[in-house]
């Protein structure tokens, strides 16, 4: 698997700026030890991105023991949850939910679970059942030749998270419709991120933070600081500017945009995020932040907000406890921001 430059940039200068140790874009060196805690960091190829793993801890060996079981919880979730490994539990669904019920382990239950509530709660806008639209915007990327009405229509037909049956006390899940298929995608990464920090938690870590390309959750503080510093990468034709900072103790950051992962088709530039709704890209929306309590939410409120736009975004996120979102719309003269009520009190 290959990142680009500015993908792996960006898990580091995360991860740098929750150590505190990021000035004028260089990395510094500075004492890691306090109170007999000492910095620990380590990274993995995990879940198709890089994923880089904080821990402050009293030795190497406790910090290496927790940060293989986090990493290693990561592994079992992308095994469930790939759509790209066919043997995977996600693959089997899809091959054969429609036929029968298939049961299914307790994370994937768990992750189905949040997102059909995510769905009723954005009126569709997010929706794991998507996966016939993903592959025909796919298709249409490497043909170089957008869509047309009708297949796009004929995606859109075999959509739609009301069509996916879950039975919580059998543990299976069916397709009501055939032709479905889901991917998760939009909340996978979120949720092996909470996972990592909760196995972190059981084996005696107090502070840490958990970075799966962007999707970054935090549990405690670094001794001798108030908070985690998480940079957010505000998009801006004209320069590179440092991220704006986002303050945290216990909780997730997530950041879903078009302005690095985009395609363009006939000279028409697309984003990668799609409208369950409407079955088209979604349009002027370059970059989406939404603060929550855990990751698996702020990943799938990203996704949601990008396609329901500011307005509609910002009325969501206000029926949510503790949650905060930030549009921030690439333009010449630097980024159109428009932010929830109380996303500044989590700003430096």
């Amino acid at each position: 698997m290959t990142w680009s430059r500015a993908q792996l940039l960006r898990g580091f200068l995360a991860a740098a700026l929750a150590a505190g140790v990021v000035s004028g874009g260089c990395i510094k060196g500075r004492a890691l030890a306090s109170g007999g805690l000492k910095q620990f960091d380590s990274a993995r190829e995990l879940m198709g991105t890089l994923v880089t793993i904080t821990i402050w801890a009293p030795a190497q060996e406790i910090a290496r023991e927790a940060g293989e079981a986090a990493f290693a919880r990561i592994a079992e979730i992308e095994s469930l949850m790939s759509r790209y490994r066919a043997g995977s539990e996600l693959s089997k669904i899809n091959r054969r939910a429609y036929e029968e019920s298939v049961p299914i382990s307790d994370d994937t239950l768990a992750v189905l679970g949040l997102a059909l509530e995510h769905g009723r709660l954005s009126d569709g806008a997010f929706d794991v059942s998507m996966a016939p639209l993903g592959k025909l915007w796919k298709s249409a990327a490497g043909s170089g030749r957008a869509p047309g009405a009708s297949a796009i229509e004929k995606a859109r037909a075999c959509v739609g998270y009301v069509n996916i049956a879950l039975d919580e006390k059998k543990r299976t899940v069916r397709f009501l419709k055939p032709g479905m298929e889901i991917d998760l995608g939009g909340i996978a990464k979120g949720y092996a991120v909470d996972q990592a920090l909760a196995e972190l938690r059981r084996r005696g870590i107090t502070a840490a933070l958990v970075n799966a390309g962007g999707d970054i959750a935090t549990m405690g503080r670094p001794p001798e600081a108030k908070t985690w510093r998480v940079g957010i990468q505000k998009p801006n034709r004209r320069s590179g500017r440092l991220p704006e900072v986002v303050l945290l103790t216990t909780g997730a950051v997530a950041t879903s945009g078009d302005y690095e992962r985009f395609v363009e088709i006939g000279g028409e530039r697309y984003s990668h995020i799609i409208d369950p709704r409407t079955g088209m890209p979604v349009k002027s929306m370059s970059s989406v932040t939404v603060i929550a309590p855990d990751a698996a939410t702020a990943d799938i409120l990203a996704t949601a907000c990008s396609v329901l736009g500011p307005k509609r975004g910002v009325e969501l996120t206000a029926q949510l406890a503790n949650v905060e979102v930030m549009y921030a719309i690439a333009a010449e003269d630097g980024p159109a921001v428009v932010k929830s009520q109380g996303f500044d009190k989590y700003v430096e």
